[in-house]
Parts: structure tokens; C-alpha cells; sequence
């Protein structure tokens, strides 16, 4: 792991310094660790971030209209009005299960139903200015829906520049950090085989100390695919496939922490994971749908 390597280093930083050439290799290296973490945290949170402003948003919106629907749909009853009624017989649960653009559509619907009859309304409390407020929560609603889909462009640009630090950061430990280390055979020996050994873990392919587990639902204990799983505090990240299984290869040893986010579905964090060398540590979750 590319934190492993800098945490040793900096723990021998009077032995570092006897080899400028790698102490300088060891800068870059870690500026480029530094822009990974950057990255895979704006990657994971663009589009999660947007999810809970949405959830929060729909909330309110449901309130709203099946509020305005209820007073509508009493005054509809009043006149016999079976169309009217058709129109605004919505319960809040009901509401909350609608699709984004069928949501839409039937609060615009109550909006206008309501607007059609406003002098009626105004014994009930409605006023224009109940209309205006219900129209905005519809345009902030609508606005938001739109938001995760524009996300996604954002996000691949986040996840190109990560692509592109892994190499960097990579390029710099094969290329110049295991070269520079040699010279440290002569007078630090055990500083070497430290370096080396903690180099290890940097290549996926030479280490079997991972985590590994699978993430469900908790309204429904499905499997959830597409969630993103990060070592908290790295750059280690996996996602579920479709069994809702996920691997993190290249973990160091000791109490580690990992986060899960996944559109529609509220973040999750399991503490004081004990990562034991050579050893896969298993993790089953399960995560709370954002309710809509």
C-alpha cells in the first residue's frame, strides 16, 4: 500500500536523508498519493452528495403535495367533483413511491387543480402564495433529479485523473524509489529490507493481506452492485459486482476502517477491522435505503 511505504519512510526520515536522490524521489511519491485521495474522495462524493440533496428535496416535495392534494380532494368531495378528486386522491406514501418524472407530473397536476380553484381554496387556506411556494419545491425537485446523470460526466473526469496519479505514483516507486533504495545497502541494511518489505504490499499480485465481504440491502437483504467500498484514509478502493461482492487488496496490517456509499442509499462506515498479514478479512453489511 502507497501509505505503507511513505508511513516508513517518514518514520526514518534521518535515514532517508542519507540518499538525496531518494528522499526527492520520495516527495513526488507522496504529492502523487496525496492527489489520489483527493480524487477518490471528489469521485465518490459527487454523485452521493447529489443523491441526499435529492432524497431531501423529494421529502418535501411529497409533503407538500399531499398536503395541497388533501385539500384539494376535500373541497372536489364537497361539489361531487369525482374528476377533481381523480386528480388529487394521492396519500404521502403513495407520493414517495412515484417515479421521478411521474412525481413531477402529478404535483403539477395538484398545482394546477389547485390553481383552477383558488377563490374556492382560500377558506381552506390556500393562497396564491401556497402555490408559489409548491411550484418551487416542484422546479428544485425537478432540478435535482437531473443532477445525478450530469454527475456522471464529472465523476469520469475525477476517475481519468486517478487513473493517471496510479501511474504517476507507480512509475515513481518501480522506476525510481526501488532503484534509488540500494544505496542504502551499505550502511542501513535493516532499513532496506524494511523498505522492501513494506514495498511488498504496493503490487496487488504479491499479497494476500486484503479485505473482502459482500454489501446487501437492509430493506430487503438483495445484493447491492455498483457500491463503492473505500479503505478510509487511502486511495484503496473497490466496488460490488453483481453477488454484491467486493475486494481491497494491498491493506496493511492492523484496526482499519472502510466506507460505503452508493446513490440511494444512506453512507456507511465499519470501524476497527483487524487486517492480519497474509489473511483475508471478511465484512457483511448491510445498508439503509434513503427513502423516498
Amino acid at each position: 500500500m502507497y501509505e505503507t511505504v511513505i508511513a516508513y519512510c517518514n518514520n526514518n526520515t534521518a535515514i532517508v536523508a542519507t540518499v538525496p536522490a531518494f528522499q526527492t524521489s520520495l516527495a513526488g511519491f507522496a504529492t502523487a498519493v496525496d492527489k489520489i485521495n483527493l480524487n477518490a474522495r471528489m469521485e465518490a462524493d459527487v454523485i452521493t452528495g447529489i443523491a441526499a440533496d435529492k432524497a431531501s428535496l423529494r421529502i418535501v416535495l411529497c409533503q407538500k403535495a399531499a398536503d395541497l392534494g388533501a385539500v384539494v380532494f376535500a373541497f372536489a368531495s364537497t361539489s361531487n367533483n369525482n374528476e377533481l378528486m381523480q386528480k388529487t386522491k394521492f396519500t404521502l406514501s403513495e407520493l414517495k413511491r412515484l417515479k421521478d418524472g411521474l412525481l413531477s407530473l402529478i404535483c403539477t397536476n395538484i398545482r394546477d387543480a389547485a390553481q383552477a380553484n383558488l377563490a374556492s381554496l382560500a377558506t381552506a387556506g390556500v393562497t396564491a402564495a401556497t402555490l408559489t411556494d409548491f411550484q418551487t419545491a416542484i422546479d428544485s425537485y425537478a432540478n435535482k433529479a437531473t443532477s445525478p446523470r450530469n454527475a456522471v460526466s464529472q465523476r469520469s473526469v475525477y476517475s481519468q485523473a486517478l487513473n493517471n496519479f496510479f501511474a504517476i505514483a507507480d512509475g515513481i516507486v518501480k522506476k525510481q524509489l526501488d532503484k534509488w533504495a540500494v544505496q542504502f545497502k551499505a550502511d542501513n541494511i535493516d532499513f532496506y529490507n524494511g523498505y522492501k518489505s513494506n514495498r511488498k504490499i504496493v503490487d496487488p499480485g504479491t499479497s494476500a493481506t486484503q479485505i473482502a465481504g459482500d454489501i446487501i440491502s437492509a430493506n430487503n437483504n438483495l445484493p447491492v452492485q455498483g457500491a463503492t467500498v473505500q479503505l478510509v484514509g487511502t486511495s484503496i478502493t473497490g466496488s460490488t459486482d453483481a453477488d454484491g461482492n467486493f475486494v481491497l487488496k494491498s491493506v496493511a496490517i492492523g484496526p482499519q476502517s472502510i466506507k460505503i456509499t452508493k446513490p440511494g442509499f444512506a453512507d456507511a462506515i465499519i470501524d476497527n477491522i483487524i487486517v492480519k498479514l497474509g489473511k483475508t478479512s471478511t465484512i457483511n453489511k448491510a445498508i439503509e435505503p434513503i427513502a423516498e
